[in-house]
């Protein structure tokens, strides 16, 4: 900046202000001429020092781009006294001498301003010599790596600062001397060289410093620290391979950025060992990279993705680890070229499908993933170009994406965690409430089978009754009646045998129709009834016939069993009882209609219908219109001398 931009502000500065007037003896003229005065020395001030800035800056260049460059003489560390070439910095000396391994000495001569007596001391700043070296100034040693011969130390990327010593400086003819050890696998040479005021390079130390290496211890840290969360995780759930990927990609491009930041190349014992393993490490990281995205969209792997892309990783791994050094770099070249084109592919497919799903979050996933590949494109330009002071942006944009993307799945781990602590309030609510259940089942269950205990008890007290008791009876009943015509009390008497073969017949009902089968066919219904009266039949010469269905049309209940049971077992009583007949006929049919009939004819001397309907001994009658009408059915009946008829017509 010219020094007469600076008047206008000096002059505002010293001219005095309209509301700041001072009532003063002197006047106002000499106050004016002074301000003048004050002004002009000032600008004078300023044009000096822009004039002697001009001057330093010719005399004294900050970058210093000339030298000369010759081969180290083999088996000795002597500055050599012939073949200097003339070079430009920064260089790299594959260009000039292909396939060269050993060392080389670079003279740069400092101008002689930047000697000349001075009270601000001079310094020497160097950001790059790769990859191994030493510098004097004249004949004095400054600085000296650790190691000049295989293993070399790695000082490719470590800017270094000297203040050169005043003893050490001639009054001309001064040069700075730098010794480079390397190899043309890493494309040795030395970069860009300053000399000026200690403190501005200083500075600029500082800046370099932060740009190529604060940057990048930043970004290994991180990304071990992420490399090491996800892998806990993953460990722990294995189904989710996003987060092995994930972890695996952030430990490739921790290793790849530690040949940034390593000063030596432990663990590896040569150069060669250390390009090497940085390929291999960029090779894995693009390989996780398109894995990782993939499942990060939540899409299927493209055909030969799943397998044949790791596949093709760990063949060009083993291919760079086995290749002859002298053909080393062609082989490296071609395997990180193809993973090159894989990470590039794997930026532009989720373009495509954020395109297809037009969802919010894979359209930040594609824009995340293009301006990923966007800034690798940008600083790849920068680096190759021969831009002395490359700017790169890949450490930036890699710390804040790598955060951006565990904070996106630390929410999704979140969101998990959310569903799955739900989960387990509805789980434990449905357990409760199955626990209440069970118990609740458990103690119906034992009360039934509590009242399946009596249940039974009872059943088998019942037919013990039926078979003993009830059979007894009957015959009781029937031999009282044939003796009523001899004995007067007879008719009494078999009254009250009746009345507790009603009672008896109530209790075993009671008990039967609490049973839950029922029989499969008429035959096994009708088999009971017609095995305790054909007893009886035979023992008064009396024939019977018996005929029912094959089947039931359809399932019958328990009541309509045990109705039609008591309704036939009181029509065959009648005819042991009142008909003195000799053959009875049962059949069980049913019609068109899907109706059953229940009938009973005998051959008997038949009964007055409308007098034994009020007769004490016709109760019978009267239950069998009870028992039909509660199935819903019709009862006929049909008497005169020779013939009888009870019909009982029900819709099953």
């Amino acid at each position: 900046m010219s020094h007469h931009a600076h008047l206008p502000k000096f002059e505002s500065f010293f001219a005095p202000q309209g509301h700041q007037q001072r009532t003063s003896a002197r006047p106002a003229a000499i106050a004016t001429k002074r301000c003048h005065i004050g002004t002009l020395l000032l600008g004078l001030l300023l044009l000096t020092c822009s004039l002697f800035q001009s001057a330093w800056a010719q005399t004294c260049p900050p970058a210093i781009t000339e030298a000369h460059v010759a081969q180290e003489l083999a088996g000795t560390t002597d500055r050599p006294t012939q073949g200097w070439q003339p070079t430009t910095l920064p260089d790299d000396w594959t260009r000039r001498w292909p396939g060269y391994n050993g060392g080389a000495w670079y003279r740069i001569p400092l101008p002689h301003g930047c000697t000349a007596a001075t009270k601000e001391p001079i310094a020497l700043f160097v950001p790059s010599i790769n990859m191994a070296g030493e510098v004097y100034l004249n004949d004095t040693l400054l600085w000296r790596d650790a190691s000049l011969q295989e293993p070399l130390s790695r000082s490719w990327n470590m800017p270094r600062y000297w203040v050169l010593p005043q003893a050490a400086l001639q009054a001309e003819g001064n040069a700075i001397w730098i010794r480079v050890q390397g190899k043309a696998l890493v494309h040795s040479g030395l970069g860009m060289v300053w000399v000026g005021p200690a403190a501005q390079l200083r500075a600029l130390h500082d800046k370099f410093i932060w740009a190529y290496r604060s940057r990048f211890e930043i970004n290994l840290v991180g990304t071990l620290f992420i490399a090491g969360l996800f892998a806990g995780i993953w460990l722990l759930y294995r189904k989710q391979a996003l987060h092995g990927w994930y972890a695996l990609l952030n430990l490739a491009w921790s290793l790849f950025i530690y040949n940034t930041v390593a000063t030596d190349p432990w663990p590896l014992r040569d150069v060669a060992g250390v390009v090497r393993a940085n390929a291999i490490a960029f090779m894995v990281f693009c390989t996780c990279y398109a894995m990782f995205t993939t499942l990060l969209q939540g899409r299927s792997f493209l055909r030969g993705q799943k397998h044949g892309l790791p596949a093709m990783t760990l063949g060009l791994s083993l291919l760079v680890v086995l290749m002859p050094e002298s053909h080393l770099e062609f082989t490296m070249n071609l395997a990180c070229s193809t993973h090159m084109l894989v990470f590039v592919i794997a930026s532009i497919v989720p373009l495509f499908h954020a395109w297809r799903s037009r969802r919010t979050e894979d359209v930040f996933y594609a824009f995340l993933g293009l301006g990923f590949l966007c800034i690798a494109v940008v600083d790849a330009y920068s680096f190759f170009s021969g831009n002395p002071v490359p700017r790169l942006l890949m450490p930036y944009a890699n710390l804040i994406t790598m955060v951006v993307i565990t904070a996106l799945l630390g929410a999704r781990i979140a969101a998990s965690m959310r569903r799955t602590e739900r989960f387990n309030v509805e789980l434990r609510a449905a357990v409760e409430q199955a626990c209440r259940e069970l118990e609740t089942t458990m103690g119906n269950e034992h009360q039934l089978a509590l009242s399946n205990a009596r249940l039974q008890q009872r059943l088998q007290f019942i037919h013990d009754l039926h078979d003993g008791f009830g059979s007894a009876l009957v015959r009781a009943i029937i031999q009282a009646e044939h003796s009523a015509e001899t004995h007067a009390e007879a008719s009494r008497h078999v009254s009250t045998l009746k009345s507790l073969r009603d009672d008896l017949r109530n209790v075993m009902d009671g008990g039967r129709t609490a049973q839950a089968d029922t029989p499969e066919t008429p035959a096994e219904w009708m088999a009971p009834t017609r095995h305790r009266f054909s007893t009886l039949f035979d023992e008064l010469d009396m024939t019977s016939h018996w005929s029912c269905l094959a089947a039931w049309p359809r399932p019958p209940s328990v009541a309509l069993c045990m109705e039609l049971t008591r309704l036939l077992e009181e029509a065959l009583s009648n005819v042991l009882k009142h008909s003195a007949a000799t053959e009875v006929e049962i059949s069980l049919t049913e019609d068109a209609r899907g109706v059953l009939t229940l009938e009973v004819r005998d051959n008997g001397v038949g009964f007055d219908i409308a007098a034994m309907g009020h007769e004490t001994g016709g109760i019978g009658l009267s239950s069998m219109h009870a028992r039909v009408a509660r199935l819903g059915g019709q009862l006929e009946l049909e008497s005169r001398p020779g013939h009888s008829l009870v019909r009982a017509s029900i819709a099953a």
